[in-house]
């Protein structure tokens, strides 16, 4: 039997771009700029004359720092016969701690590498439980007496410090069913002179499968690019579609350039898009769909002196009111501004009044008991869910019609938050489980006429939040999630898809919500203050808030 060596290997992919196995610490690549199209990378270093089998190994997993030109010094770690098939797009795992390296007397190596999180080909980054492993299969030739790789997994291995400088977050564009709203999803790419390109293929490759019984894309299915590059020039992102693309409507035409449009003008040498059809240039006029991203919100407080619309130069859609106490608000409110109305929770349950004259005329919408969330969406149906388990999910629409939206995986649950994307076509649930709460995101199904009919089988989000206690949507990728425990409160920024942050929060908070251009923070706590987030703190702003709502 071969004798087998283990030699566990520190790869600081931050640092040598070779690794000794022995000797003194060797400085490490510097980050250089590319051109203007790119952003700062690691320099990682060519392999040296007569490197070991093991210094080969650890100089090509470092060279995975550096996408420029296609990996191509990660290349020069590889054999002949390898060099252009190996692909490094195909998955990037971001590792949580120092792999362990075996390598065999028989040309063999493995890489045993705990996962902290995957990204694929079309940039999809997927968070993997604690205690994941992979093994990665090398084998090595010599190659003009030289050692070098003839046997590599299509993937890159990256720590998380890494991973944040070489990758980005981009998203990619796609459409709510009654062709609206652009509603994004979040990928991951290196930001280099080929991103374009990959950002479109990701889009004519379609939405992730949870997100896809929201959402449409105008760009005919089997659509591809006919040459595979977007090029930009002058500032005009090139795109040339396969000859599927000629089936779309005029109409639809314009929707596919508005996806484009949103999705390429993220890089920061787009400033148009240009589509042709098999090098036929397309003429195709503008046209406006809402990204969500750039609708100024409100933020709507109950007060001591009633009524007070917060970071919003908009006052139109209400008026304050003083009587409006006199319904003996319960906490809960929400406001339409296009039919100016307001519903809140009252002791009978949620109820509806004119925001123009709040308290006048007094319609009940929902006699449910525990109302744990109200909310109108962009299409003016007030959302309203009790925890009682197995409660049927309410949408009313603006002539008190009771909608029950479908959601079978909700029954033996019981909902303590909920909140919807800006755009409407997503929702977020805060879930009491057996064991802890879990923050779930559901895509929201409607019909050709914008009625919510259903909501699709959910994913799990910020997974490693131990106790979350509210969630409420910040910008159209980002869920605000307050985590509260017996010793502690903080609050997680959760990118749909992507990273997720901790910030700091006040004592005894409760919730967290985003409003005006900016996105500004603000938090609310248990005692009725109102803080906003400037720079790193939190700012007092105002006391005795009793109740509070985003408005769009």
């Amino acid at each position: 039997m071969k004798a087998i060596v283990a030699v566990a290997m520190t790869l600081i992919l931050t640092g040598c771009a070779t690794l000794p196995v022995a000797g003194p610490v060797r400085i490490g690549p510097d980050l250089s700029l590319g051109n203007e199209a790119e952003s700062f990378y690691y320099s990682p270093s060519s392999p040296v004359e007569g490197a070991s089998q093991a210094e080969i190994l650890s100089g090509f997993i470092a060279a995975g720092t550096g996408p420029q030109n296609d990996y191509a010094v990660a290349r020069e770690y590889l054999s002949e016969n390898i060099r252009s098939t190996w692909n490094p797009n195909q998955e990037v795992l971001i590792q949580r701690a120092s792999p362990e390296v075996t390598i065999g007397d028989d040309n063999q190596a493995q890489l045993e590498v705990d996962v902290l999180a995957t990204v694929d080909t079309d940039g999809k980054y997927q968070t993997l439980p604690v205690g994941t492993n992979r093994i990665l299969d090398f084998e090595f030739i010599l190659e003009d007496q030289q050692w070098r790789l003839s046997k590599v997994p299509d993937a890159t291995v990256l720590i998380r410090p890494v991973f944040d400088v070489v990758f980005r977050a981009y998203s990619i564009y796609f459409m709510d069913r009654q062709k609206r709203h652009l509603v994004p999803e979040l990928r991951w790419f290196p930001a280099t002179p080929a991103t374009g390109t990959k950002l479109a293929n990701a889009l004519l490759r379609g939405p992730s499968s949870w997100l896809r019984p929201a959402v449409v894309s105008a760009i005919p299915s089997g659509t591809r690019l006919s040459i595979d590059a977007v090029t930009v020039e002058d500032g005009v992102a090139l795109v040339d579609l396969t000859a599927r693309a000629l089936v779309a409507t005029r109409s639809d035409r314009e929707l596919m350039k508005a996806q484009l449009d949103a999705t390429l003008s993220q890089l920061t040498n787009v400033e148009s898009v240009a589509l042709s059809i098999e090098r036929s240039r397309q003429e195709i006029a503008d046209t406006e769909l809402d990204l969500g991203a750039l609708r100024n919100r409100s933020l709507l407080i109950l007060g001591e002196s009633g009524l007070e619309a917060i970071a919003s130069t908009d006052t139109s859609f209400f008026r304050p009111a003083p009587k409006f106490f006199e319904l003996n608000p319960s906490g809960l409110l929400a406001v339409s501004r296009p039919s100016s109305q307001l519903a809140l929770l009252t002791d009978a349950g949620v109820v509806r009044t004119n925001s123009i004259e709040p308290g006048g005329e007094v319609e009940l919408l929902d006699g449910r008991g525990t109302i744990v969330a109200i909310e109108y969406d962009v299409q003016d149906y007030l959302w309203s869910l009790s925890r009682i388990r197995g409660s049927e999910v309410l949408a009313i629409n603006s002539n008190g019609e009771r909608i029950r939206v479908q959601a079978p995986w909700l029954q033996g649950q019981s909902v303590r938050g909920f909140t919807l994307s800006p755009e409407g076509s997503r929702a977020a649930f805060l879930v009491q489980g057996p064991d802890r709460n879990r923050v779930l995101l559901s895509s929201v199904v409607r019909n050709s006429s914008g009625v919510p009919i259903e909501l699709a089988d959910p994913i799990e989000i910020g997974s490693d939040i131990t106790a979350p206690a509210h969630v409420s949507w910040t910008t159209p990728v980002t869920v605000a999630v307050i985590n509260k425990t017996p010793d502690f409160v903080n609050a997680y920024l959760v990118d749909i898809g992507g990273n997720t942050r901790t910030i700091s929060a006040v004592a005894g908070a409760k919730s967290i919500v985003a409003a005006g251009a900016a996105q500004q923070l603000y938090m609310f706590s248990d005692s009725g203050q109102l803080h906003s987030f400037t720079g790193s703190t939190w700012s007092l702003i105002r006391e005795d808030v009793r109740a509070y709502s985003i408005v769009y």
